[in-house]
């Protein structure tokens, strides 16, 4: 016992099972108490709630009876003829009121829950009450609905009940209800509340600790174990809204009222429209409740105690093997480093534990990646045909053999069309990603197939050796091909080709089935995108002996010598259409040949300004990388437009050059001639060669002028220089340059310079120093 204790002081381990099993047992115990309890309690409050619901019951058959005993009262009375007499009778008679005093008096002293029985007549103001009581007019005030109405009211009479106000639950009885007027007689029937009262203490044995009261349809107190509250209106209360829009007849519900728990039960009269209530505090529902709890306590504190001596005995049952385990992990372990009072065994052990399993892991990672790492190397050296160029142990070398045995193999490169759009769509730490993502879907789809190997190649191009049973490609290889191709268009948005290598045995020839597989996947330029190319659809290609297609050759540079767009579009898909009929080598080869024929033919362009036919190169790169004939479509059409606009500059530019030196040779013509004076645009042109309208328009093209303005120009700039340096009179130097008419000369001067001729020479002659010296 005492090696048991100092383990419960020392050890961290044995202290946890302990409080463990502590617990498990503290909250057994505990649940299974308080369950026990609630039962109980939930038993007890439902016996008392069925008792509530059926004292409730009996008050409600009491209204009932009384409800029933009124009705006869009431019937009874119309019955007989002196009533009738009376409530017929239109003048007043004393002996009569009498006998009707008589009969109502007996009646009442029969029911003694009856305060009084009374006659009121309208047409003589006529009250007969047994009780004396006087008429309150607001009886006549109600709007009757039925031959019997209820009305609940408090009447304060001098020098009655010590002046206090009597409550009175009154039955109105309306003899001509059908007829009803405001003449009609009235008959009622006072009830004390009080009598109802005494019929619910009497049936429930109400007292102080009990509330039991009867509402009507509005929540209006009818009678009240609480006299002061007769006629309060508890509408507003939540647990009365409750019972009033609740659809039954008797119910029962725990509410809070005035922040306590409660047990509301009720019942509905069904004659009287009448609720009969019992509301009761819940913790007074069980006298001896505390003295229950307190018995339970105690037991269980009991069953707790007990419950920690055999957590106690069961640990140190079960710690034992634990204990001999940590002895001899840390033998003579008696103080623990830290310098604690406690050993904590888990923590001592954990760490040791710990660190052999991370020096296990980092064993396991280093042979994990070492084996991948050669697997890889060593399945890239089959398909290139080449030896492991590693120095590599021979174990592993016989494993991978072992699990690369065939004995038949198929090889797959896969191919990513339209890399650089996928690249525009991803990130560049993505595609990595994308490829590990096919290799992996790789493995999964074909893995029903036979075991896969995958290999990246290149950034577009990867490979997969699959190995086969039998000398023949599986028949659900293309489709496991084609869901691969689908799963990556569906998620990743890339279309995948794939070539499907010739099947070989052993793995030395790997690498023909490697080749072969490359050469196919090439023919996805004739078929297309996500196609599947194996022999089979490859080899009408191979097997067609295909001659360079000279004549739409021709055709295409004719069109493109016509500068037309549609003869150029029909014969580069009419040279297409006849190479794609041929190996991928030709139509690759036959399209760099027609660019080089392109090339040759219009090598002329060259001397243009500002040709660059570096174009030719770059569409034969293009050419050599295109993946679909579109492309290649493509490329020839940009070639062709290209050469199209340089023809046209070129003309252009001849063109320029031609008219450039017609239009000099013009300008040097008038300044030899302009004294000429029939000197005109029709002369020229014939010198020119050229119509004069043309001319025309070539010559204010090139220099902003029109002939004529020119030519005035001219005359009138040689005009002015002999103004300045002769004294020729004005009309001799008009003659001198051709122009005859001096008036138009002089306007034509004045227009330009605006100054007359004159006028100019007198202004260029004081500028000259023999002027000035005259001066």
């Amino acid at each position: 016992m005492r090696n048991t204790m100092n383990q419960l002081v020392r050890y961290k381990a044995f202290q946890k099972l302990t409080i463990s099993y502590f617990l498990l047992v503290l909250l057994t115990v505990s649940l299974l108490s308080g369950v026990l309890f609630y039962l109980f309690s939930r038993s007890a409050v439902k016996e008392i709630d069925r008792n509530s619901k059926a004292m409730l019951s009996q008050i409600t058959y009491a209204s009932d009876v009384v409800y029933n005993q009124v009705m006869t009262i009431g019937n009874a009375l119309l019955i007989q003829r002196e009533i009738i007499a009376f409530l017929n009778d239109k003048t007043e008679n004393k002996i009569n009121n009498y006998r009707i005093f008589q009969q109502m008096s007996q009646i009442t002293s029969i029911y003694p829950y009856i305060h009084s029985i009374g006659i009121y007549r309208p047409s003589t103001g006529t009250t007969v009450d047994t009780a004396g009581l006087p008429f309150d007019s607001s009886l006549t005030a109600l709007s009757a609905e039925r031959y019997m109405e209820f009305y609940p009211r408090s009447l304060t009479i001098a020098g009655r009940n010590n002046d206090a106000p009597l409550q009175l639950l009154t039955f109105l009885l309306y003899p001509d209800f059908s007829f009803q007027t405001s003449d009609n007689p009235l008959i009622y029937i006072n009830v004390e509340e009080k009598s109802i009262l005494t019929t619910i203490r009497k049936i429930s044995k109400a007292d102080a600790a009990s509330n039991v009261f009867v509402i009507n349809n509005e929540g209006k107190v009818i009678s009240h174990t609480d006299s002061n509250l007769f006629l309060e209106d508890l509408s507003k209360e939540q647990y009365v809204q409750q019972i009033l829009n609740q659809d039954k007849d008797e119910n029962s519900f725990t509410t809070n009222i005035h922040n306590k728990k409660h047990l509301v039960t009720y019942v509905k009269s069904e004659k009287m429209d009448w609720y009969f209530v019992s509301v009761s505090p819940y913790s007074g529902l069980i006298s001896n409740i505390d003295q229950l709890r307190s018995v339970t306590l105690l037991v269980t504190a009991g069953i707790v105690l007990a419950g920690l001596l055999i957590s106690i005995f069961l640990t140190k049952n079960i710690y034992s093997p634990l204990s001999t385990l940590f002895e001899k992990i840390m033998p003579g372990m008696n103080v623990p480093a830290s310098g604690s009072p406690f050993i904590d065994e888990y923590k001592i052990m954990a760490e040791v534990f710990h660190s052999l399993e991370e020096r296990d892991k980092s064993m396991q990672f280093v042979i994990s990646s070492s084996s991948r790492t050669i697997r890889e190397l060593y399945l890239h050296s089959l398909l290139q045909g080449h030896p492991l160029e590693y120095s590599v142990p021979s174990e592993l070398i016989r494993d991978i053999d072992a699990a690369v045995s065939g004995p038949y193999f198929c090889v797959l490169v896969f191919k990513i069309n339209e890399l650089e759009l996928a690249k525009g769509r991803m990130d560049a730490e993505q595609r990595p990603m994308l490829r590990f993502a096919l290799g992996n879907i790789a493995k999964e789809m074909l893995g029903h197939i036979g075991v896969c190997d995958y290999l990246n190649i290149g950034e577009n191009e990867t490979a997969a050796i699959l190995q086969c049973a039998k000398n023949q490609t599986p028949e659900e290889l293309k489709p496991a091909l084609r869901n691969i191709q689908s799963f990556l268009n569906r998620y990743f948005k890339v279309t995948v080709s794939i070539g499907v290598g010739d099947i070989s045995y052993g793995r030395k020839n790997i690498p023909s089935s490697y080749t072969s597989a490359q050469q196919y996947v090439k023919y996805r330029m004739i078929y297309g995108k996500e196609s599947i190319l194996d022999a089979v659809a490859t080899r009408p290609h191979m097997m067609t002996a295909l001659s360079y297609p000279s004549a739409y050759e021709k055709r295409l540079i004719d069109a493109v010598q016509s500068g037309k767009p549609e003869p150029i579009q029909d014969a580069i898909g009419q040279f297409v259409e006849q190479i794609s009929n041929g190996s991928i080598n030709q139509v690759i080869t036959y399209s760099i040949q027609l660019m080089l024929s392109l090339l040759k033919h219009f090598e002329y362009l060259q001397h243009v300004p500002d040709s660059n036919f570096n174009e030719y190169l770059v569409a034969v790169t293009d050419i050599e990388s295109a993946e679909h004939l579109t492309e290649i479509k493509d490329i020839f059409h940009r070639y062709c437009y290209n050469i199209c606009a340089l023809i046209e500059e070129k003309s252009l530019w001849m063109n320029a050059q031609k008219h450039n030196f017609i239009i000099e040779k013009v300008q040097n013509y008038i300044q030899e001639h302009y004294a000429q004076p029939n000197l005109s645009l029709e002369l020229v042109s014939n010198i020119a060669g050229l119509s004069p309208s043309y001319l025309g328009k070539l010559f204010k093209g090139a220099t902003r002028q029109s002939f004529s303005e020119y030519l005035n120009h001219t005359r009138l700039e040689k005009a002015k220089d002999l103004l300045a340096s002769t004294h020729e009179t004005a009309a001799k130097i008009s003659e001198s340059v051709g122009m005859y008419n001096i008036t138009y000369f002089s306007t034509l001067f004045k227009k330009k310079y605006g100054l007359t001729p004159s006028a100019y020479r007198e202004q260029e002659a004081l500028k000259s120093p023999e002027g000035a010296g005259e001066d």
